[in-house]
């Protein structure tokens, strides 16, 4: 099974300028395109939250037009961008869970699980007793291989700045539940820090998506993010009877 992910597209009002510079909507189609011509056969494309910048809500009349022709199924996770209610509006199959945008469907052997960690009006996330009873139940309900998506990762990775906005709420029980069902070997696919990072948090693996969008550099002594143009890119997925592969696609910057 293939699966297509990409993560931060912080798309943005029609008419409006990032204060970068750069055309987020742009270089989401370069990455759409892109998908089209070489990965056609993926069962699904997971966008793993930050669809719109924050304030921007018809960024996902943007997306929508965008996705139009893509004719592999999608599944849309919420970042601390985001807004909910206007990412329903837009998007009304988006499945919700006790008013979180979650849900959870097995696919060859793999249960994928799409958690929502948004905190409202904060940077960093949070699973609040909700989302974590739902996530144990949908643990506890099959043996499936487990692929979490999910927006903030629950780990410092070294970088202060972004370290202030991870998984910040609700992490300790986070782990104590991944525990519990290590049988499942989950694995954690995360978005928001604009870069590729992977390691192990507390026993379970997890891996950071780049972005379309602008990188953030690797300054491990700066109190401020850095922005830096890197190239966009997203990920593939290959699951396996007894292996799960993720490359990262990088395109030129043009």
């Amino acid at each position: 099974m293939k699966l297509l992910w990409i993560t931060d597209l912080h798309l943005i009002n029609a008419g409006a300028s990032h204060k970068s510079g750069v055309n987020p909507g742009e270089r989401l189609r370069r990455c759409i395109d892109h998908m089209i011509s070489n990965h056609s056969d993926a069962a699904r494309l997971i966008v793993s939250g930050d669809l719109i910048q924050i304030r921007n809500s018809e960024g996902y009349s943007s997306l929508e037009r965008l996705l139009a022709d893509v004719n592999i199924p999608v599944r849309l996770l919420v970042g601390n961008h985001d807004d909910r209610a206007a990412l329903t509006a837009a998007f009304p199959d988006v499945k919700r869970r006790d008013g979180f945008v979650q849900d959870a469907e097995r696919l060859d052997g793999f249960e994928l699980i799409y958690l929502d960690t948004l905190a409202d009006g904060k940077h960093f996330g949070e699973l609040c007793t909700q989302r974590l009873a739902w996530l144990e139940k949908t643990l506890a309900a099959t043996d499936d291989r487990a692929l979490v998506f999910m927006h903030h990762p629950p780990v410092g990775v070294g970088i202060p700045a972004l370290d202030k906005a991870q998984l910040s709420a609700g992490d300790t029980e986070f782990a104590a539940i991944l525990k519990r069902y290590r049988y499942r070997a989950p694995l954690l696919l995360c978005g928001h820090l604009h870069r590729s990072v992977s390691g192990i948090w507390k026993g379970t693996p997890f891996i950071v998506m780049t972005t379309p969008h602008l990188g953030f550099a690797l300054k491990m002594h700066e109190q401020k993010l850095v922005p830096v143009d890197e190239n966009p890119g997203y990920g593939v997925i290959l699951c396996e009877e007894d292996s799960v592969i993720v490359h990262t696609q990088s395109l030129p910057r043009e």
